[in-house]
Formats: C-alpha cells, structure tokens, sequence
C-alpha cells in the first residue's frame, strides 16, 4: 500500500502548468495537473490508455473530439483512450485536476514536470 498528499502535489508555476505524479505503476498512472489562469495542454490523446479527470479546484474547458465542454470543480470526466482532449484553464483562479491514466500509457507520459 502507498499513501500519497494530494495537498502536497498541488504546485503552481506562473510560466507552465505543473503535473505531479502521485502513482506510477505498471498498471496505472496517477497525477495532479496544476494550471494558472491562461494554462492548458494541447489536443492530443492517450493510445490504448482510458483518462480519467476529476476538477479538484478552480474551472475551465476541456475539448473532446473537437467539442468544447464547460468543466468546473467537482466534475468527472472519462475519455476513452481514441478520444483527442484538450484541457485549458480559462477562469480567473488556479485549476488543478486528479488525472488516471489506465492502463499506464508510456514512459512518456510518467515524466513530472
């Protein structure tokens, strides 16, 4: 068993978002993303890997093939693998999200930044 501070992942940049990872393992990849107002990650998707987002705090739009969805705190979101996301904090206060990645992707995807 791991225990991991999800409080302790939540770090904000004023030049680039921060991604945090909590669990990196062979089955499953976890982290935090952490966006200042204006922050996103372009379209791009996951190869054979399901997304998973939870909106820990703050709001902004997450695109999914193409569609502009409204996101805010407290949501959930799931994208199979195929689908191209985008995510971008368009509000006024810092965004972080919970991100699973399952089942883990790549090396790629498992470098903290």
């Amino acid at each position: 068993m791991k225990i991991e501070k999800i409080a302790d992942k939540i770090v904000y940049k004023d030049d680039n978002l921060t991604k945090k990872i909590l669990f990196n393992e062979s089955r499953v990849l976890n982290f935090v993303l952490n966006f200042r107002p204006g922050q996103g990650v372009p379209p791009h998707h996951h190869e054979q890997s399901d997304l998973i987002i939870h909106v820990l705090v703050g709001q902004g739009e997450m695109g999914v093939d193409g569609t502009i969805h409204e996101i805010t705190e407290g949501d959930v979101i799931h994208c199979k693998g195929s689908e191209v996301f985008s995510l971008k904090n368009t509000g006024d206060k810092d965004m972080s999200c919970f991100v699973i990645l399952a089942p883990n992707p790549s090396a790629a995807y498992s470098i903290e930044v």
